[in-house]
Formats: structure tokens, sequence, C-alpha cells
């Protein structure tokens, strides 16, 4: 059967013929379109903030590696290209579905949006998955963030999240609402997040039991927060919580074959095997670019560490004193570089847990929205 929100959303491109909403030249200009088109509730026109398959397409086709490890890259990027339909409203319906999601979640709250400013937002860097491994070279900045709103009439303060915000071309695009709630800071919204989604697993719980009708009811529940669900008094089992001791954190500096620079940051995780350090958590990243990319870590008996970059290529090295030196080889063409990698002396403690916050942000930072 042919998708009617297909034709539905190509259309709405037809109709506004193309228009240049997204093009816009900085990351506030698209925060305050995007504002705009929840006002007035548009979403053909918030889906002309996206970038087209197609026109990705282009651009990784054209793009001009400089250097083996970008062409190793861009080459990953070709083979994994039906990711970025994601991107595209036109073969990605969760992008509307999010869209009129927000919306009609804000109105059950009682929103004005009529009377709506911006108050601030925040964006950060927002990590890259394997599956767009590449991606960084046509779209070097793709970040994540909050925009928080005020309702004038009411003053109340509301947290929009957002992700997928790219820059391509100098151009910005993209935007993806995700969840809005009533919060005033970015402490306060993930508070009132967890409370959400524990309130949702009560509901499914009493749905499965017969108390609700349906999951709609459950949906409806959560954004007017008015229904009454009697439980029983046993409390629900919360999943064991994992905590993981990290004994020492350290830096390297160096490069592959002396040319290209690579920064490695290493975590060393207590454990019950007797040598204590029993497992290992690491990221790196090449001079020319500015998000890092969580490594898999593996120790021989021999000593050599096999560090993975998952379907990219792996690096094995030895430590000698505070040097790592030995290879990183592609998967894809065997081709093959010389490591070295010498520990950063004297790191304050606080940049090194700045790097902590860092790989937990790259790691888990599309979970918990």
């Amino acid at each position: 059967m042919f998708n009617l929100r297909v034709l539905t959303i190509t259309l709405s491109f037809l109709i506004i013929g193309f228009s240049n909403y997204a093009q816009t030249k900085t990351e506030k200009e698209l925060i305050n379109e995007i504002i705009i088109n929840l006002q007035t509730g548009d979403d053909s026109a918030y889906a002309s903030l996206f970038p087209k398959f197609d026109h990705l397409r282009q651009l990784i086709y054209s793009y001009s590696p400089q250097d083996s490890i970008q062409q190793e890259r861009i080459q990953k990027l070709i083979s994994n290209q039906r990711h970025l339909r994601d991107f595209d409203p036109i073969y990605n319906e969760d992008i509307l579905g999010r869209f009129n999601f927000v919306r009609n979640k804000a109105d059950d709250s009682g929103i004005h949006w009529n009377d709506i400013l911006i108050a601030r937002y925040k964006l950060d860097k927002q990590r890259l998955p394997k599956d767009l491994i590449g991606f960084e070279l046509i779209a070097p900045i793709r970040m994540n963030g909050f925009v928080f709103i005020k309702d004038v009439l009411s003053r109340r303060i509301y947290c929009l999240a957002v992700r997928d915000v790219f820059l391509i071309d100098d151009k910005w695009y993209g935007g993806l609402v995700l969840n809005i709630l009533e919060a005033n800071s970015v402490p306060e919204y993930e508070a009132q997040l967890k409370l959400e989604e524990q309130e949702m697993r009560r509901l499914m719980v009493a749905k499965a039991n017969g108390t609700l009708d349906s999951v709609l009811a459950v949906k409806d529940s959560i954004r007017e927060s008015k229904m009454k669900v009697f439980y029983s008094n046993e409390d629900d089992d919360d999943p064991e919580t994992i905590f993981k001791e990290v004994i020492d954190r350290k830096l390297y500096q160096g490069y592959f074959d002396k040319e290209f620079g690579v920064e490695l940051y290493i975590r060393y995780i207590k454990g019950g095997c007797p040598d204590i350090i029993c497992d290992w958590e690491a990221m790196y990243r090449f001079e020319d670019m500015d998000d890092y990319i969580v490594l898999d870590v593996e120790r021989r008996e021999d000593g050599t560490f096999v560090i993975t970059e998952d379907e990219v290529g792996v690096m094995e090295i030895k430590l000698s004193g505070n040097t790592f030196t030995g290879t990183w080889t592609s998967f894809s063409d065997k081709t093959e570089y010389e490591v070295y990698l010498k520990e950063e002396d004297g790191i304050k403690p606080k940049k090194l847990f700045k790097m902590d916050k860092k790989f937990e942000e790259y790691k888990y930072s599309n979970s918990g929205w």
C-alpha cells in the first residue's frame, strides 16, 4: 500500500517550493525557526529545515579526501549511506511524529503558543555513532541540547530537548525535537524526565493488568499528569546499578606514521582479578577532528593492548615506560600505520575528570531522551 504520510510530506515540499528555511546562517536562527514552526504548527516548514538525503549523497560522493584516513572514513560513510535517510523527513516519519508529539504534549500542559519567548538555549557536541563514521567530514559540527522557552501569560519555563543540529557548508540544518517538560534548568529537566519515565513504566504495568484501556490513555496521562491509577503496595524492582571504579586516567599524545596527530584517553577500571586493574576504557580523536571516538579495549597476556574502532581499524600497541608503540591497521584495505603515543605529564586532575565527562557524553548521549 502506498504510504499516505510520505505523499503528504512530499506534497508539502512541493507546495513550499523546496524553500531555503534550512539554510540559516547561525544556529540561533535555526532555533528561532524551530520555535516559530511549533508556534504555528507548520510541519511542512519544519520538515524543510532538515537536509535532503539526495543532497547528503551528493556531498559524500563529491568529497575529496586529503589523506588515507579521510579516504577510509568517507568510504565507510558511503557504505553506510542508508543511515543518512534518518535525517530526511521524507524517509523518516518519526521527525514529524516527534514534532506533533511535542506540540500535543505542550497543548495538554496548557502552554500558550502565541505568547512564547525563547529564554535561552544550550547546545553541545553530539557524539558520532559507528554507523555515521565519516559524517564529520561533511557535517563538522553536530549538536544536541535544550531550548528554554517562557510562556509570558503563565510565567512558566519549559525545556525543549533537541538533537541533530548540523553545520553543513557553513549553513545550519536539522533540529529534531524530542520532548518538552516544564523545567528551568537541565538538571530539573532530567529529574522531571526520570519521573516521567517511572510513571510511564507504572502506567504500562497498569495497562497490562487491565487498569488502562489503551496506550493512548497512557500517553495522555503522562502529558496531562491528571490520571489516577491504583497500584499494588509492592515496590517496583529497580534494575541493579553497576558502578565502575576508575583507578587511573591517562592522556597520550602522538601520531600515526609521524604524520597524523592523535590523542588517546584511557581509563583503568578496578575489578576482581589478581592484577586489580581488570578492564580498560578508551577514546581517541585525530588532530583535524572535534569529536572523540569511543573504542573497545582488550589486553593480551603479553601486555599488548588491542584497541578497536568498530568496523574501521585496530591498534595493537605495547607500553614501555610512558610510551605506547605499535601499529594501527585498517580493516578495509589492511593499510598499516606506525603508532607512537606518549603520556602527557603534569595534567591536572580537573582536566582528566573533564575528559571523563566527555567519555560519558560520547558513550551515552543518544540515550535517555
